[in-house]
């Protein structure tokens, strides 16, 4: 599987999936070597549709099986990360599974650790934006913005 990634001169553009898999106050993470916490997903592949990639990369960094996935947000991510500026589309849904019991055989598992959040510490998500959306009760789709780095001119 090819990734939607995109190398430019100037940056990298980059189509994503995240999911907010939650259980009462807590949701579930992924974070990696280098403490940066996220929700679990990851990019989509090329012919792959957002509710496809959001199913697979749930279940291979988690081992846990989509039962449904609704689209609540697309942000529009501006960033930079080892300097290099990333334009990015994250397709953000919530997301419910058969079960909250993970498998550590998932073929992810091992890249990053998965572990449950309460809802009080979003604030360390990343992107920041992130916090508001899990918190977030309005129930409607959101469009959203993260500018947290602008394209060098």
């Amino acid at each position: 599987m090819q990734d939607l990634t995109a190398e430019f001169a100037g940056g990298r553009l980059n189509i994503r999936v995240a999911a907010i898999i939650q259980q009462d106050d807590k949701i579930l993470v992924s974070q990696w070597p280098n403490g940066t916490i996220s929700l679990v997903g990851g990019r989509v592949a090329l012919g792959e549709t957002t509710q496809a990639a959001i199913s697979r990369e749930v279940a291979e960094e988690t081992g846990l099986i989509v039962e449904t996935a609704s689209l609540c947000a697309m942000i529009e991510n501006f960033f930079k990360y080892d300097d290099t500026f990333y334009h990015e589309f994250l397709y953000v849904y919530n997301v419910a599974t058969e079960s909250f019991e993970l498998n550590q055989s998932a073929l992810d598992f091992d890249c990053q650790e998965i572990l449950w959040l309460p809802i009080s510490d979003s604030d360390r998500l990343q992107p920041k934006i992130l916090s508001d959306l899990v918190k977030d009760k309005r129930g409607q789709m959101l469009h959203l913005v993260n500018q947290e780095a602008f394209y060098p001119n």
